[in-house]
């Protein structure tokens, strides 16, 4: 993949194409911007009324500017932008910026504008951010191509997005900003070159993404999991909703997805996702903050028991512990605290700060329970109800300070409520070594994702290729290409044979096509047997009863057949019909389903949940992004409820979990190398005991050979 050129971030001259001739705050030019953010490169405006502007000569053509520029930024009507763009390209201008919107984000003449861009720099050597766009922020090189003024905070964050107020808005969202691009149409440079490039950014500590869409998925992920071990990567993926997806495509003319797998493929690469601006702006705030947290173990200092009790039940949502204190810690703390107060975690110092002093008890409290070895973090809860200048026995800033100080190691983090909060907020955090929160749950939130960066994410072992074996290609190309020659899409029966066919337990089943051929297959297996309708349109058989178990002899079986048949030709009367399956019975054991969805963007996605009857109702479901690792599949089947079930839940025997995810492992193997699989549902799949066997499953191909990706070879 090609990089980036340096001249988005560090140019050393800049073409201001479009650039108005009137300046001033209500006009909104960029030149302003330009200048007030002290770049001291080369800027030459561009406007073919020529002149002079905020005293630099106007040039009236690109052609025209005596030097090739590093960057080019446009912004004049969307008509104008492609022809500018080839001489840019011409010229030998690398890097070039779109402001101007109306392209795929808007009518059906964007698009073909749109693509025009793309042809202009084809083959050019040319990289073009945009269209739609503020452009790209450098505050370390005093670079900012946006439009509108904003509030420039520097900090060793950066964010790539697809809409320009997260980098206008970045002293609010991000604590501040070192390095920012808004792709915007993403038409050419797009978040994985982008990510690419500031992941490896030494100055950047942690990294900010708005996504709308994605269009290459599995690169990103590649990219995102070297990125995530060197530094957190923060995704705030918007579209969530399918009124909020619609949106995302008519803003930036990105594909959206489904939201669940953009879920899944995070959980995968190591990207952090966040719900809403304020936890991204307190998630960069604790890894701004702090460098590493030993353990999950929080203890809480506060002056409101009830406070307390809050951080200590934020514990249970987010997954830390309520740290237990040491023997000698609860000693140290029962020297200063009143005899009839019992010591413990919450640890309410009020009463002792009243009588001993609280800024002295408050600091005791934090060495004494920093320094034990079974606390890896403190959260301290404290009130700011006066002027801490207009009485400086409650400016507690120092004490925090010196504490933290002395235990580097271990987060220091604070509550604080009250009338100069804000007052108190600056003075704790001025030295950089705590971070203060609105909230306990905000608090504790954020200590839990610093806690799984540095124990899941930055220290996780480098991806390895994944294991495509175990799988009969031949066979299951052959089951599939017999389908297409008939004309057919849909695999019912057959699909158990392409389990097999990947190692995949399925039961066996003989076809039949009338009462007779049915006694004998059923004498064949032995009773107890399953009948099933053998039909290309009908895919929830017991909806319209097509499903008879536990049939015990062939007058059952011949009944059976015939009331099948009646039943549902009466409610699916357009159903092309060929038969019935017969199968042993198999009863017992926890039925689940698998299956997989190829994506438009990150390509076949594995489901695992509840099955049978149950699963569109409960919907109880894990996803991921094919193929999987071993601790993947079991990840898979922890995240849902139905865990508790193959655990033994009330007395059952546990299921083999082991044969479950073995079963998942393969079907991710198996639509990895089959592109053609579009679809594909074994439902239901019973975990038992002794194992795990699919019963039912339906796969829906393309009705092309397709050919395989590199991904998918």
């Amino acid at each position: 993949m090609v990089n980036i050129p340096d001249g988005f971030l560090t140019p050393r001259s800049i073409a201001l194409v479009g650039v108005s001739t009137r300046t001033g705050p209500a006009v909104f030019n960029v030149i302003d911007q330009v200048l007030a953010g002290g770049f001291t490169g080369r800027i030459y405006p561009v406007n073919p009324r020529g002149g002079e502007l905020r005293g630099l000569p106007v040039y009236r053509s690109v052609s025209e500017i005596p030097e090739v520029v590093d960057l080019a930024v446009i912004s004049t009507p969307r008509t104008a932008v492609p022809e500018i763009v080839r001489e840019c390209a011409a010229r030998g201008v690398k890097a070039v910026i779109v402001i101007t919107q109306g392209f795929a984000d808007a009518d059906e003449a964007g698009h073909r504008l749109q693509e025009e861009l793309l042809q202009a720099v084809s083959g050019t050597g040319t990289r073009l951010v945009g269209p739609n766009t503020i452009g790209v922020v450098n505050l370390y090189d005093h670079l900012n191509t946006s439009f509108i003024e904003f509030t420039r905070q520097p900090a060793d964050t950066a964010t790539i997005c697809q809409s320009g107020i997260f980098l206008l808005g970045s002293a609010d969202f991000t604590c501040g900003i070192g390095l920012g691009v808004d792709i915007g149409n993403a038409a050419d440079i797009d978040f994985n070159q982008t990510l690419a490039a500031l992941g490896t950014d030494s100055r950047i500590r942690v990294l900010n993404l708005h996504m709308e869409g994605l269009a290459d998925g599995r690169r990103f992920m590649e990219i995102a999991r070297q990125v995530s071990r060197e530094k957190p990567v923060l995704c705030l993926k918007t579209g969530r909703s399918e009124a909020g997806a619609r949106a995302a495509s008519s803003h930036s003319g990105s594909l959206a997805g489904e939201d669940h797998v953009f879920g899944a493929a995070f959980k995968q690469c190591g990207v952090i996702r966040v719900r809403d601006v304020e936890e991204m702006r307190y998630f960069n705030k604790t890894f701004l903050t702090y460098r590493s947290m030993p353990g999950r173990r929080l203890a809480v200092v506060t002056i409101s028991g009830g406070a307390g009790i809050a951080a200590v039940d934020a514990c249970g949502d987010y997954g830390l512990e309520a740290a237990r204190f040491s023997a000698q810690t609860n000693d140290k703390l029962a020297a200063v605290f009143p005899g009839w107060m019992e010591v413990g975690n919450p640890a309410d110092i009020w009463p002792a700060g009243m009588s001993r002093g609280y800024r002295e008890v408050l600091e005791l409290a934090l060495d004494t329970i920093l320094d034990d070895p079974q606390v890896d973090a403190l959260l301290m809860i404290s009130p700011a109800y006066v002027d801490p200048d207009a009485d400086p026995r409650l400016d507690i800033s120092a004490h925090v300070n010196r504490a933290a100080a002395r235990h580097p190691d271990k987060p220091l983090a604070l509550w604080i409520f009250g009338a100069y909060r804000r007052e108190l907020t600056a003075r704790m955090e001025a030295a950089g070594r705590v971070a203060v929160y609105p909230s306990p749950d905000r608090a504790v939130a954020s200590l839990a994702v610093l806690y799984r960066y540095v124990h899941g994410i930055k220290n996780a072992p480098a991806a390895l290729p994944a294991d495509t074996g175990g799988i009969n290609r031949e066979l299951v190309g052959q089951i599939l290409a017999a389908a297409r020659r008939d004309g057919r899409t849909t695999l019912n029966e057959e699909a158990l044979d392409v389990l097999r066919a990947c190692g995949i337990p399925a039961l066996p089943y003989t076809p039949a096509i009338d009462g007779a051929g049915a006694v004998r297959a059923a004498a064949d297996f032995g009773y107890p047997v399953v009948m099933k309708i053998a039909s290309p349109q009908i895919s929830h058989k017991s909806d319209v009863g097509g499903v008879k178990v536990n049939l015990t002899g062939a007058a059952e079986v011949r009944a059976a057949y015939d009331d099948m048949l009646h039943t549902v030709k009466e409610r699916m009367p357009q159903a092309r019909i060929n038969g019935v399956i017969i199968q042993p019975y198999r009863p017992g054991g926890t039925e689940v389903i698998l299956g997989s969805k190829r994506d438009p963007s990150f390509g076949p996605v594995l489901v695992y949940g509840l099955g049978g009857i149950y699963t569109e109702l409960f919907r109880d479901v894990s996803f991921r992004i094919a193929p999987i690792t071993g601790e993947e599949a079991r990840e898979m089947i922890r995240e849902t409820k139905s865990y508790r079930l193959l655990s033994g839940f009330r007395g059952r025997p546990p299921a083999d979990l082991d044969a479950l995810a073995e079963c998942l492992l393969r079907l991710g193997r198996l639509v990895a190398v089959q592109p053609q699989i579009r679809e594909m549902d074994i439902n239901p799949l019973l975990a038992g005991p002794d194992g795990a066997v699919a019963v039912d499953a339906r796969i829906t191909i393309d009705n092309h050979t397709g050919e395989e990706t590199p991904e998918q070879k």
